[in-house]
């Protein structure tokens, strides 16, 4: 059952990340990131996806979700983060089926230190169908 819908997640995520990394050279996460894993110069991608809903235009279809797609990018000392913000929205959005909603920024201190680190949460939402079932 919606092995269809299954594949075109598993192709979406795969191709998110492709993205991003082919672009920018940077290492990119899925869900989560341990603290070992974060690269030196505080500069990559996690990928979080969030709760699965159905919106009132997508309830007409009964077969329509969506689902949002947190793009987080961590980043020191780049003074283009606007800028890149726009390319990551385009080539996310280059993605099938996933259409960009907004951003939110925060300047985040790094454990024991005076420096700081930008991180930019781009939201995506992607639509989803599925097999509704037949009711009779």
């Amino acid at each position: 059952m919606n092995e269809r819908a299954k594949q075109i997640i598993k192709d979406q995520n795969k191709s998110i990340l492709k993205v991003l990394q082919d672009h920018f050279g940077l290492p990119g996460f899925q869900d989560n990131i341990n603290e070992d894993e974060i690269p030196e110069d505080h500069n990559y991608f996690l990928i979080v996806y969030g709760d699965i809903i159905r919106t009132d235009k997508q309830r007409a279809t009964r077969n329509g979700l969506s689902q949002d797609v947190y793009v987080v990018y961590i980043s020191e000392g780049n003074d283009e983060l606007d800028e890149t913000s726009l390319d990551i929205i385009s080539l996310v959005e280059g993605v099938k089926a996933v259409d960009f909603q907004r951003t939110t920024k925060e300047r985040i201190q790094k454990a024991d230190t005076s420096e700081f680190v930008d991180r930019v949460t781009l939201i995506f939402t992607r639509r989803i169908k599925y097999d509704s079932p037949i009711s009779g």
